[in-house]
């Protein structure tokens, strides 16, 4: 049995921290039994008793089937969580055998699993256990690949993923802080064999952190680093707002036109910064390496000339940039009558009418016919490079429908409207 001691945090610490959830009616906690989350579970129990206010929580445990131990782990957290009088849902990730890069893809589907939960069970908030070792932590292994100011700034306090708002309460508090949590309260936790596993990055530098010390760089100064860094990045990202809104135009047809004399006057990280944005919607939100920026970069303003990168092309013109889709790794899509879909995550695409029922959506470049089909449209003038990555209509192989473009096959109407990434996040 543990021997209690007094609990380390006063309620108005307690309060303070979890401010933020005063007007939430449903929550969810992702708990795996460690000592981070358990912390988490208790200390809400704690506000919730202290406020004297109904709050529905969900408690949300990941099986992910990697260790003999999980089925019995989880079923402990469920334990512990109906004693608070918390709701408790195990969810399962179903999975061949993974012999390469297990805690990436463990984290990717857990948070895909808790993501699909909170949506299916309308839920406003979903908070985790992380704390400020998991910062530092984070910090570290960025810095060791060289990464940028955004990188750097590490684990975000509050963050929207697909529009659910994910808090980490916690990142003030250290991991020593809540096993004192836990042992005031006579509460235990689940210690995960992984944990010890010095062949995971993040484990390795958890075992020796510690030797930082002998250098007087302490946990809490690289804190200090790291809010004054995302303070930092704060600003720069309302400069590269107003700059984006000043010399970026998005067409309704998934390109994009900049500016090119104003932009090549930019500071180079605020060119970057337009350029990276500018990639993301029109290529549907693919994410491109800070390297490959900075390369394209430097060699669009020494060269002048058009550059290919992650699955967009920038072709210089004399007054401005283009930028549009690259005319690869665009797939095929069925599309019957009255369906409406999501196209190459950029296009919202509807077959509202027609006499055919079943059609094939591919880009326009791959028509044969295509400057045929393209005669007394608006399209007719436009350059390939924008035109050859729209969506259209094809029976087989033969173009029959064009976006937009009513009556061009037996009275078809093939509805496509651009959505762009950001219009879809909300960013």
């Amino acid at each position: 049995m543990l021997k209690i001691k007094p609990f380390p945090l006063s309620d108005s610490k307690i309060l303070d921290i979890f401010s933020f959830l005063s007007n939430k009616k449903r929550i969810a906690l992702a708990v795996s039994g460690g000592r981070d989350s358990c912390a988490l579970m208790l200390l809400i129990s704690k506000w919730l008793s202290i406020k004297k206010i109904n709050i529905e929580v969900h408690v949300l445990t990941v099986n992910h089937k990697l260790r003999k131990d999980s089925d019995s782990e989880c079923q402990q957290v469920s334990e512990i969580a109906n004693a608070y009088g918390f709701n408790h849902q195990i969810l399962v990730w179903e999975h061949k055998e993974i012999k390469a890069s297990i805690q990436e893809k463990a984290r990717e589907a857990r948070y895909k699993l808790m993501l699909e939960y909170i949506e299916e069970n309308m839920i406003d908030a979903l908070l985790t256990g992380h704390t400020l070792d998991d910062q530092v932590e984070t910090f570290i292994m960025r810095l060791s690949k060289g990464s940028g100011l955004d990188g750097l700034r590490s684990i975000q306090e509050v963050r929207d993923i697909d529009g659910v708002l994910l808090y980490r309460p916690l990142l003030s508090i250290t991991r020593n802080m809540t096993t004192e949590i836990l042992k005031s309260s006579n509460r235990e936790w689940i210690d995960d064999p992984y944990n010890q596993d010095q062949k995971f990055e993040r484990i390795k530098i958890r075992k020796n952190i510690h030797h930082l010390e002998n250098l007087n760089i302490s946990s809490e100064n690289i804190s200090k680093s790291i809010n004054r860094l995302a303070r930092s990045q704060q600003a720069i990202q309302h400069t590269v707002n107003y700059l984006f809104h000043e010399l970026v135009e998005i067409n309704y047809l998934g390109y994009i036109t900049i500016k090119k004399h104003k932009f090549d006057q930019c500071p180079e990280d605020l060119a970057i910064r337009i350029i990276e944005r500018c990639l993301r919607i029109v290529n549907g939100e693919k994410r491109v390496s800070l390297s490959s920026l900075e390369k394209v970069y430097i060699d669009l303003i020494r060269t002048k000339k058009s550059k290919t990168i992650n699955g967009c092309v920038i072709k210089v013109l004399k007054y401005k940039y283009i930028i549009t889709r690259e005319i690869r790794d665009i797939r095929f899509i069925d599309l019957k009558l009255g369906d409406e879909i999501i196209w190459d995550n950029r296009f919202n695409v509807n077959l509202k009418s027609g006499a055919h029922s079943d059609f094939t959506i591919k880009n326009l470049g791959r028509s044969n016919n295509l400057g045929e089909s393209l005669k007394n449209t608006y399209f007719e003038n436009l350059p390939s490079y924008i035109i050859d990555s729209l969506p259209g209509g094809f029976i087989k192989d033969k173009l029959v429908l064009l976006p937009n473009i009513h009556n061009i096959y037996s009275s078809s109407n093939l509805i496509v409207k651009f959505i762009s990434f950001e219009e879809r996040t909300k960013i």
